[in-house]
């Protein structure tokens, strides 16, 4: 009775441990030898050695170990049924032998038809093999998750004018991705930024990289790098020249822009010859760009007459080929064979719309007045140019309008004007035009 219960007692442990099922298991008599068992599908029956039959349970049918739907992908599934019926093949059924770790599948007539071999049972694993194979099949209970393997972006590359915005796409891979959701982010804002519809906003010139991301853990995403310039107009004009849509430091056609000293690349606060960069405080001090020793320092002359690059506001603020446009560019947009002007007001701000002749397109030049010393003058009446044009010795040409007149003229270098960008196509001359006499002078 002892032993009995003993018995009853390993037999009830073994019970509660299917999963040991599939590596088989052996329960020993007190003096080493095997006991014998059969396995049936609600029962386990062990031979005493007697020749009795000891019956325990009832216990959790065999074939509940494997039974259920197990997923080899999202889609690919293998059912065992509690019934012993599955889905591996047509009308098959199966039988589970824990000792063996073996599923024998048979065919609609009850002829077995492929062994499986049980290399792992847990709750949620099922490692299978076909008899002879080196290749295992991993079946689990839940359902696995689809990851993101690839975005692919409407334009990997993209060019757009500041202040414009074009809205990037994409298309995750594969179509049955479980989390299709992408994050955007810009690597400099400041340049580009984008929002979480992929809405690209170019903000100032430059290069940065808008990157789509995965969200779903997968670490997928897709780059596209945004190129940001500064939007120009064609007028049509023979030189070739594009005109800039707007200021030297605005970002709309009627904002004023920053304010410049002749040859210098930053604006200040204060615009006279004490600040001047060119200059020990007067006009007969010139240290560079100056043609006339009576107006240089120490009798200094240099004979540069147009703007090198390092001192001109447009390049220095947005690169080549930006440049402030020369002389005979400026004299060129105001030729009347090629232009018309019209004072008027856009957005509450007044200028003047220059319209080619010969295609139609226009550009506005708000009427910003010029700075000097530390107050600003003539804004919203009178607008100030520069050109990258040196006069004979210590002035520099500009570009002049008010409601009535537009011209040319010639200003002290050290006050404070507007610069409108310029670019004249590789391979293209612009014809010298002569220098008369100047329409306006400050």
């Amino acid at each position: 009775m002892k032993a009995k219960s003993i018995l009853a007692a390993l037999l009830l442990l073994f019970a509660g441990l299917q999963t040991a099922w599939a590596q088989g298991f052996r329960v020993y008599k007190s003096d080493g030898t095997i006991m014998q068992f059969s396995l049936r599908t609600d029962s386990i029956v062990f031979y005493d050695g007697i020749g009795t039959d000891v019956e325990f349970g009832l216990f959790t049918p065999v074939n509940q170990c494997i039974a259920g739907t197990w997923y080899k992908t999202k889609y690919d599934t293998v059912t065992f049924r509690e019934d012993g019926t599955t889905d591996y093949m047509a009308e098959a059924t199966y039988e589970f032998m824990p000792y063996q770790g073996t599923i024998v599948v048979n065919n609609a007539s009850g002829v077995p038809m492929n062994i499986l071999k049980v290399h792992k049972l847990t709750d949620e694993m099922l490692v299978l093999s076909t008899l002879g194979s080196s290749t295992f099949d991993v079946l689990t209970r839940t359902k696995p998750v689809q990851l993101v393997e690839g975005i692919t972006l409407s334009k990997t590359q993209l060019t757009l004018f500041i202040n414009r915005m074009q809205t990037l796409t994409f298309t995750v891979s594969p179509s049955d991705a479980d989390n299709k959701e992408v994050e955007w982010t810009s690597s400099d804002e400041s340049i580009a930024s984008v929002d979480q519809s992929g809405k690209v906003t170019a903000n100032a010139k430059g290069t940065c990289t808008i990157t789509c991301a995965a969200t779903d853990g997968s670490g997928v995403k897709a780059e596209c790098k945004v190129t940001v310039e500064h939007e120009w107009v064609d007028l049509g004009l023979p030189s070739g020249t594009k005109w800039a849509t707007c200021n030297v430091g605005a970002s709309s056609p009627e904002e004023y822009g920053d304010y410049f000293a002749w040859g210098e690349v930053t604006p200040k606060n204060t615009y006279s010859l004490s600040t001047y960069k060119y200059c020990k405080g007067s006009y007969d001090t010139m240290t560079k760009y100056c043609t006339q020793s009576n107006y240089g320092y120490n009798r200094f002359t240099d004979n540069l007459t147009e703007l090198q690059p390092e001192d001109d506001a447009a390049t220095a603020n947005w690169g080549s080929p930006w440049r402030m446009p020369s002389y005979d560019q400026m004299k060129e947009l105001c030729n009347s064979s090629y232009t018309t002007w019209e004072w008027t007001t856009l957005n509450g701000v007044n200028g003047c719309k220059v319209t080619s002749k010969s295609n139609g397109n226009s550009i506005f030049l708000p009427a910003a007045g010029y700075r000097s010393n530390d107050k600003l003058y003539d804004a919203g009446s009178d607008g100030y140019y520069w050109s990258s044009s040196l006069d004979v010795g210590r002035d520099a040409y500009s570009l002049y309008f008010h409601s009535g007149n537009w011209g040319w003229g010639i200003n002290l270098r050290d006050y404070g004007q507007s610069v409108r960008g310029a670019l004249l196509m590789r391979g293209t001359r612009i014809k010298s035009l002569s220098r008369t006499n100047p329409t306006h002078k400050m």
